[in-house]
């Protein structure tokens, strides 16, 4: 019964996720060492998906703050880089199996005094036919400066699948036939997806962009603070999880001052809403009081890692800056 009643509690336990903060932060193309903004885009070699049409909206459409990151070029002539690439694989596969399945058909009764009843004990067992239809593309990317040096490479892979049972009277070789005939056109079809997820993501690499992170809450005060203050911090998280920051911010630093700066959890959570708004200083600032104080091992962790963040993401804002600037 206990191990019955922890594994309930575990279910319960990974089903619950913590509650955050988005941060958005700037962050750099992958192409270091040189800006790229006037380019050519070549015709990808065995694309049959639309990768560089996918591609080539992505370039068209990047923008960092209402700034236009690229302008493609229809010749070689000016530009700053050359994009090429090839559709290394577009593929489908796909295999048979069989689900096992009741039918409605029963085979065995019941039988009292050795009259049948009406209870059915026993129904049919049936083998369902059933694929499973893998697609897969797979593109690599290169970005040649005018010296037709490479200074980016990188291939990059999407996949998808499909299960589909056959739990009809017909039988199955006439859907495996009506399949067969529609192959081609499904592959193709899933395929240009994929396609469409590799270009969102070639984007990503080449381009300055913002990214959304997670900055887990702490969601408790400690029961020192007494039961009012506790119920007040709750719910101010249950503010920050729908991302009402200013709202949480102003009763944070009420709660902080009836506090006297000595709630850790306060503090840290203060500081994420700073960091939110993108004022770094007051998030630091906030964070390096609640470090002096914490000494609750996993919260201090999280106060470790939000100061890694806060530095990682300015020196990431600079360098994206830095490109950005000499567009």
């Amino acid at each position: 019964m206990k191990q019955y009643l922890l594994l309930i509690l575990t279910f319960l336990f990974i089903g619950c996720s913590n509650k955050y903060v988005s941060i958005k932060s700037l962050q750099p193309s992958e192409i270091s060492g040189t800006n790229i903004s006037n380019v050519f885009l070549e015709q990808f070699t065995n694309d049959d998906i639309n990768q560089t049409n996918y591609l080539e909206t992505q370039l068209v459409n990047a923008k960092v703050d209402n700034k236009k990151i690229f302008t493609i070029k229809p010749t070689h002539e000016g530009v700053d880089a050359i994009i090429s690439g090839e559709v290394l694989e577009s593929s489908f596969d796909f295999r048979i199996y069989y689900d096992e399945s009741l039918s409605s058909r029963c085979v065995r009764y019941e039988y009292v005094n050795g009259a049948r009843t009406g209870n059915c004990i026993e129904y049919r067992r049936l083998l369902i036919p059933c694929e499973r239809r893998d697609y897969r593309v797979k593109t690599q990317v290169k970005v040649l400066n005018m010296k037709h040096e490479v200074i980016f490479s990188k291939i990059y892979s999407k996949s998808d699948y499909k299960n589909e049972c056959y739990r009809y009277n017909e039988p199955y070789f006439g859907f495996m036939l009506y399949n067969n005939l529609n192959y081609e056109k499904e592959k193709k079809r899933v395929n240009t997806q994929l396609a469409k997820r590799i270009a969102d993501e070639i984007i990503e690499d080449l381009s300055p962009h913002y990214v959304y992170q997670k900055a887990t809450l702490i969601e408790e005060l400690a029961e020192s603070f007494g039961e009012k203050n506790q119920k007040e911090f709750e719910q101010i998280v249950e503010l920050l999880n729908k991302q009402q920051i200013s709202l949480a911010q102003d009763k944070l630093q009420e709660l902080n001052k009836k506090l006297d700066s000595k709630s850790y959890e306060t503090l840290y959570n203060l500081a994420l809403t700073y960091e939110a708004q993108h004022n770094n200083f007051m998030a630091r600032t906030y964070l390096l009081k609640a470090q002096k104080i914490c000494k609750e091992s996993d919260d201090l962790k999280l106060i470790e890692n939000a100061l890694i963040r806060i530095k990682s993401n300015e020196q990431q804002e600079r360098k994206a800056k830095s490109q950005l600037s000499d567009i």
